[in-house]
Formats: C-alpha cells, sequence, structure tokens
C-alpha cells in the first residue's frame, strides 16, 4: 500500500504541474540528445580513422617514366630504414582500385579515362613517428610528382571532430544543468501547493524520507521520460541517416552493443539529474527532524 501510495503521490505531482512538467522533460531530452548525437559521432569518428590509417600510410604519385626508373623509386624508398613496405601500383591495378572504391559511382568510372591515372608507390611505415622524414625524402625524388600523406588529414579530421564532440558535450552538460534547474523549481512549486498537507503529515509523524519519496519519484520520471526521449530520437535518428546516405569512405556502421550501452549511460544520467533536481528543490522546504 505504501508504495502504492508513494508513486500516486509522484503521478498526481505531475499531473497537477503539468507544463512545468513537459518543460523539464524537454530540457533533460534536448540536453542527452545532443551528448548522446556526440557520442554517436565521436565513435563514428574514431572507427573511421582506425579504418583508414590501416594499410597504406603514404602515396607517392609519378611521373610518366620507364618502368626501370619508377622500380629504382621502389627499391630506395624500401631501403630507408623507417618504411616497413614499398609497394608498385601500376595504372590498371589503380584504375581496377578505382572501380572498386566508386563501385556505386558508374558516371564517375565512365568519365575517367584509365591512362590519366598516374602509377604510384605505396609506403606502409615502420615507424609512424618518422611519417614526415619519408614524406620529406619521397617528395625530393625527380620521378615523384606528388605525395600525399592521408595522415596529415586525419589529423585535421580528429582534431575538428574533437573540437565538434567537446562543444556538444559542453552544451548538453549546460542545458543538463538548466534541466536540474526547471525540476528543482517544479518540485518547489508542488512543496508550496502542498505546504499545509505536509506540515500536517509531519506534525502526525510522517518522516522526511516519506515526504520526499513522492517527490524524488516525480524527478526521477522526468529524467527517466527526458532520458528515453533522447535515445528513442538519437537511435531512430541515426537509422535513419544511415539508410538514407552511402557515404563509402566514412565508416557509419555501428555496433548494436555501443548503441545500447551508450544508451545505457544516457538513461542513467537523466535519472541522476532528474533525482538531484528533486533534492535540490527538496532542500529548502524540508529539514531534519
Amino acid at each position: 500500500m505504501r508504495a502504492e501510495y508513494l508513486i500516486g503521490e509522484a503521478a498526481a505531482n505531475l499531473r497537477r504541474n503539468l507544463l512545468l512538467a513537459i518543460g523539464a522533460v524537454l530540457a533533460v531530452f534536448i540536453s542527452l540528445l545532443m551528448t548522446y548525437a556526440a557520442l554517436i559521432v565521436g565513435e563514428i569518428t574514431r572507427t573511421t580513422t582506425l579504418q583508414w590509417q590501416e594499410g597504406v600510410t603514404i602515396i607517392g604519385y609519378l611521373h610518366e617514366a620507364d618502368l626501370a626508373d619508377h622500380t629504382a623509386v621502389i627499391e630506395k624508398a624500401e631501403s630507408w630504414p623507417e618504411v616497413e613496405t614499398a609497394t608498385y601500383f601500376s595504372k590498371a591495378q589503380a584504375y581496377e582500385e578505382f572501380k572498386e572504391l566508386f563501385a556505386n559511382r558508374d558516371r564517375w568510372i565512365e568519365l575517367v579515362e584509365p591512362a590519366k591515372i598516374p602509377a604510384s608507390v605505396r609506403i606502409v611505415l615502420a615507424d609512424t613517428e618518422a611519417h614526415r622524414a619519408v614524406v620529406d625524402q619521397l617528395a625530393k625524388e625527380p620521378t615523384v610528382r606528388k605525395v600525399v600523406s592521408p595522415e596529415d588529414n586525419l589529423n585535421d579530421v580528429l582534431t575538428v571532430s574533437k573540437f565538434l564532440n567537446f562543444g556538444a558535450i559542453l552544451l548538453g552538460a549546460t542545458l543538463g544543468v538548466s534541466a536540474l534547474v526547471l525540476i528543482a523549481n517544479t518540485v518547489r512549486m508542488a512543496i508550496y501547493a502542498r505546504r499545509e498537507e505536509i506540515g500536517i503529515m509531519k506534525l502526525v509523524g510522517a518522516s522526511n524520507w516519506f515526504v520526499r519519496t513522492p517527490f524524488l519519484l516525480e524527478g526521477l520520471i522526468e529524467g527517466l521520460l527526458g532520458a528515453g526521449l533522447a535515445v528513442a530520437v538519437g537511435w531512430v535518428g541515426y537509422q535513419w541517416l544511415l539508410g538514407s546516405f552511402d557515404i563509402g569512405v566514412i565508416e557509419t556502421d555501428l555496433p548494436t552493443s555501443f548503441l545500447l550501452s551508450r544508451g545505457m549511460l544516457v538513461l542513467l544520467f537523466g535519472g541522476v539529474v532528474g533525482v538531484l533536481g528533486s533534492a535540490v528543490g527538496l532542500r529548502r522546504w524540508l529539514k531534519e527532524s
């Protein structure tokens, strides 16, 4: 009976302050949706970066020359202590690779002439910290017309991603504090509206925890509702984007275990915010007996 009473009182408080409760739920929803989205974007960036870093580290595009000249560049690159492997890619091999990479872009394949794709040397480093030295050495070779190092682009992507994730999480945390304050105000108004009833309950021997519990449950419900909506919308939004856009160079397919684990963390955080908001709201009105 006591549990039914406490839950009933929490539900009654929500009905009495419906607009404020909706505002609190929306504040939690917006803040945690941004946080959940930031976690998803961060994981997509991390897995894509790892995928890109596998295999070729440096590509040196070669001028038109005899095979002997190209072979000389390969042998020289292989002699460098920083290089693990140096592989020659002919025009034909490069064109086949191009067709595989853009298999869903038939128009692009039609427009590109195989003869215009240059041969190249693909270098995998034995020591990734020596990346810049290898790039500089390769660029000095007369047979090499251009050196491309994905590492530079990856560093830029990581920097931008970290900045965006930090900004989204910071904004989410700020909105989370706003949600906590809004929940606290909702509870305060509920207590003020029932101050006489609460006073009578305390006079007849009701403990502070018996009075507190319905309001803590109210905050918990608001926090969990907002967090649940954030996880649901974030998950559906991610699945929609995954099904609507085919970005071959970005690894967007995240494991369900990741989405579930981060969703559980968001739910936990929402519940904590709700309870803390209620506790803050109660502190000014109730004193330990």
